[in-house]
């Protein structure tokens, strides 16, 4: 049984949902202690539950201690997929559909399993990975085969989001994100509430990203499209994508209560150039995504700085596997040893 302390570094989710994908590959038990300890509200929370009933329906792992609240969960896990093909987990309230993917994602295409996800809940959350994320720039970056039908968006409070992930056998191939070639374009992609559309809230997003990109890029390379769409509760969004010939790097924002629609792109967008001119060949957010793909496929990446989330991927995978695998120098983060659980590798 590893141990493996929920407080340490970011002491968040994180830690949870890397050692559940980690635990279901490896088939190693996995006791987390201190789980979410020096948060507001300490231990685990609805998203979190949803997560371990994933891994349960899924997989038929077994759990102790899988309640609201509490600080310590034992994990035994199951690598052996049920019979079913079509799996549909369901949030009662906007929690993020991308960290339940992404708990779900490593075991699912190191496995090399096809099936289909059907999962409800919010597509765009605060401190979350937006869906867009995955198949924008996670699923081409790793070479997983993949399609994502984004039914319907999902905000805070209510959620209502729905999206349809079919995976396929994927071959993932090591990382190899040290060069980014030329900027090719940069995609500007404003999303709102229907709601909004009197207040022109995705228009202004998109207007106010492409004026500080235009002082930057030239105009030629830059698209925008705008959307209004319906939702459960109100809100608004905005991804931004910067293509090159061997790297895509991310950026996005989120619409808030009081927040003006400038401000949301704003950020979003000098966060993009911030990126850029750090000449980064992996972004910050995708950074700490492909850490525990890396303990199989091997490969590093030069990333803008290497944030909490990373480091903290980086010490659950070296903790469970019980050895030095990363190196860190910088901006480089390079694999040092593969495991070779050979499913589709």
């Amino acid at each position: 049984m590893i141990k493996i302390d929920g407080s340490f570094l970011e002491g968040g989710g994180q830690i949870l949902r890397t050692s559940l994908g980690l635990s279901t590959v490896l088939e190693v038990p996995v006791e987390i202690f201190n789980i979410r300890k020096k948060r507001k509200n300490p231990g685990l929370a609805h998203q979190h539950l949803l997560v371990i009933k994933a891994f349960k329906e899924i997989f038929g792992a077994k759990c102790e201690g899988d309640e609201i609240a509490s600080q310590k969960l034992i994990f035994y896990p199951s690598s052996k997929i049920k019979k079913e093909k079509e799996f549909y987990i369901k949030a009662e309230t906007a929690a993020s559909i991308g960290l339940i993917l992404q708990a779900l994602l490593l075991p699912l295409v190191i496995m090399g399993e096809e099936l289909s996800l059907k999962i409800e809940g919010g597509t765009r959350g605060k401190w979350a990975p937006p869906v867009d994320f995955f198949s924008n720039v996670v699923f081409p970056v790793l070479n997983i085969n993949a399609q994502v039908s984004l039914v319907r968006r999902g905000y805070y409070p209510k959620g209502g989001g729905k999206i349809v992930v079919f995976l396929k056998k994927s071959m993932l191939k090591p990382i190899n994100l040290m060069e980014r070639g030329s900027l090719r374009k940069i995609k500007i992609e404003s999303i709102a509430s229907k709601e909004l559309k009197r207040k022109d809230v995705a228009l202004r997003q998109a207007r106010e990203a492409k004026s500080i990109l235009e002082g930057r890029f030239p105009q030629k390379m830059i698209e925008e499209e705008v959307f209004y769409v319906e939702t459960d509760s109100p809100s608004s969004e905005i991804n931004l994508c910067a293509y090159f010939e061997k790297a895509i790097l991310w950026s996005d924002g989120l619409g808030e209560k009081g927040k003006p629609s400038e401000v949301v792109a704003r950020e979003a967008a000098f966060k993009l150039i911030e990126e850029i001119e750090k000449e980064a060949c992996c972004d910050r957010h995708l950074a700490d995504h492909l850490i525990p793909y890396m303990v199989f496929c091997g490969g590093r990446f030069k990333t803008s700085f290497p944030t909490l989330h990373t480091l903290t991927n980086i010490w659950v995978c070296e903790t469970i596997l019980g050895k030095k695998i990363f190196k860190v120098k910088d901006n480089i983060v390079e694999a040092l040893c593969v495991e070779r659980f050979l499913f589709n590798i």
